[in-house]
């Protein structure tokens, strides 16, 4: 009895991660100042791997009104910086990041004082109709 019990008790405790999805982010594909995809909807527990595909970049949380430069660390509850990676040598380096909410967040890269994110390097985590990615993605552009 005290085996089928503690098998169920290591089951419940390994049940949230065999649920949890993984999203996968490409930093920089084809050399491009971009994330791709730009948008994605993680739940709370999954799994955000960027893959740094060329130059030196960042994913950091940033502010939806004025995304560019983001702060170092990132902004706010859930924030995140996976500081900076360089691709330039022929490596991809890889960092993961778990989700803790649902709620939206918005990321841009750190680069050259926020050059790349001016140039459109952005991407949104779970948007809502309020907080779109378009709006974010304009407020980098003018920021």
């Amino acid at each position: 009895m005290q085996f089928t019990a503690l098998a169920a008790a290591v089951a419940f405790a390994v049940l949230p991660s065999a649920l949890a999805a993984n999203w996968d982010v490409a930093v920089g594909p084809n050399n491009q100042f971009a994330y791709s995809p730009t948008t994605i909807t993680p739940a709370v527990g999954d799994t955000v791997t960027f893959t740094f595909m060329s130059r030196n970049h960042s994913a950091t949380t940033t502010d939806f009104n004025n995304p560019c430069p983001p702060p170092p660390g990132g902004l706010g509850p859930g924030a995140f910086d996976t500081g900076f990676h360089s691709a330039t040598t022929g490596d991809q380096p890889v960092v993961v990041v778990t989700i803790e909410d649902t709620d939206p967040h918005f990321v841009s890269c750190m680069q050259a004082a926020g050059a790349h994110c001016r140039l459109g390097m952005t991407l949104a985590i779970n948007p809502t109709a309020d907080q779109t990615y378009e709006q974010f993605l304009a407020n980098a552009l003018a920021d």
